[in-house]
């Protein structure tokens, strides 16, 4: 089923929307994106979401590295309470999108989960590499990545349509 068509009879069910952003374990990407995604749509007047995070091979209660929380303090971003947390099928089931960083992740979680198929994609159109143990440059790339992505989806599918005149909707 098309992303627009779940989006569409999400906003009819009037529920709250839940993104869920995965990666291995849950301590740099996933994270940066979680927290991202909740900036942002306080940033955009969006207040129907609720976002979260996880790890596919987390070890529960690990916080981020010293380099990930940098990067997102620099842009005004504390993230330094997140402890990870491992993916459960709870959190699946919860979730109205999930959105993983590698294309293994989406064919693993594919393979694993086919019951929620219908709900995971890749957050972009290619992978977002795993900074872990990099530089902070490698850091900041990945932030700035994940932000791009982030934004696009927010303003091509939760924004489509709300502003009139809006040349970014």
């Amino acid at each position: 089923m098309p992303l627009w068509t779940d989006l569409e009879e999400q906003q009819e069910k009037n529920k709250i929307m839940i993104l869920l952003f995965v990666c291995s374990g849950n301590t740099c990407r996933s994270p940066m994106a979680e927290y991202l995604c909740r900036a942002l749509l306080k940033e955009y007047k969006i207040s129907n979401v609720e976002v979260y995070s996880a790890g596919i091979f987390a070890t529960p209660g690990m916080m981020p590295p010293h380099y990930a929380q940098r990067v997102m303090e620099d842009i005004g971003i504390d993230i330094s309470t997140h402890l990870s947390r491992e993916l459960d099928r709870e959190l699946l089931d919860s979730a109205s999108f999930i959105f993983v960083m590698t294309t293994e992740h989406e064919k693993l979680l594919k393979s694993l989960y086919p019951e929620f198929s219908n709900k995971i994609f890749l957050l972009g159109e290619e992978d977002i590499p795993d900074p872990y143990g990099e530089n902070i440059e490698k850091y900041k790339q990945v932030c700035d990545k994940i932000e791009k992505e982030i934004k696009k989806f927010i303003e091509k599918f939760l924004l489509r349509g709300t502003h009139e005149n809006c040349n970014r909707c």
